[in-house]
């Protein structure tokens, strides 16, 4: 989610061309007298669309733009990804990335891939995304996953106040490891026809 890490893997803007279908979430009050404002729905969108086009139109100019210096990404189902459905190298539970250079090495080796916005919620500095990605890059299955977003509010900045600071981003891994070939089902065959539907047709 992200950096989605093996080869189409990683998990995860521009391209913000696709339709978005989103829930409100709080309305922009402060959330106490000495903390920062909380973030608006409009800035919610905004946030939300800086991390899909890192997944989905990759750039290091946007990254660094977009992202805190000190980002850190979380996701078991990315470290599944990279381990290929193994036990290891990488623990599942360890920080997939630690800072913006880590993050941009990895995901900017990667290729885009599909990521449509399904649903988008936000607290005071956090945002929340329900996302699909389906489609070339993305097949045969569809992988559909959430993400939360912890922002960090940059008070100097009035276009674009609210940086990507923390990820936390869990997904369909199993999924993404038929689509990327790295494990095939073993489904059992379909069921003959009945006698009925045989003497129908």
């Amino acid at each position: 989610m992200r950096s989605f890490a093996i080869a189409a893997g990683f998990f995860a803007v521009a391209a913000l061309a696709s339709p978005v279908n989103v829930a409100r979430g709080s309305d922009a009050e402060p959330c106490d007298d000495n903390a920062p404002p909380c973030m608006t729905y409009p800035q919610a969108q905004v946030v939300a669309q800086n991390f899909r086009q890192s997944i989905k139109n990759y750039s290091n100019e946007s990254t660094i733009q977009h992202f805190t210096e000190d980002f850190v990404d979380y996701s078991a189902s990315v470290n599944t990804l990279i381990n290929g459905g193994c036990t290891g190298p990488v623990d599942l539970n360890a920080a997939t990335f630690t800072g913006r250079e880590n993050f941009m090495a990895g995901q900017g080796s990667q290729p885009a891939i599909p990521f449509k916005i399904l649903n988008l919620y936000h607290t005071c500095d956090t945002v929340i995304i329900r996302w699909r990605s389906q489609g070339p890059g993305q097949e045969p299955e569809p992988v559909t996953g959430i993400i939360v977003i912890e922002a960090e509010y940059q008070a100097n900045d009035t276009t674009d106040p609210w940086l990507i600071k923390t990820v936390y981003s869990e997904f369909n891994s199993g999924a993404w490891l038929v689509n990327l070939g790295v494990f095939t089902p073993t489904c059992p065959p379909p069921p003959p026809p009945s006698k009925r539907s045989i003497t129908a047709n």
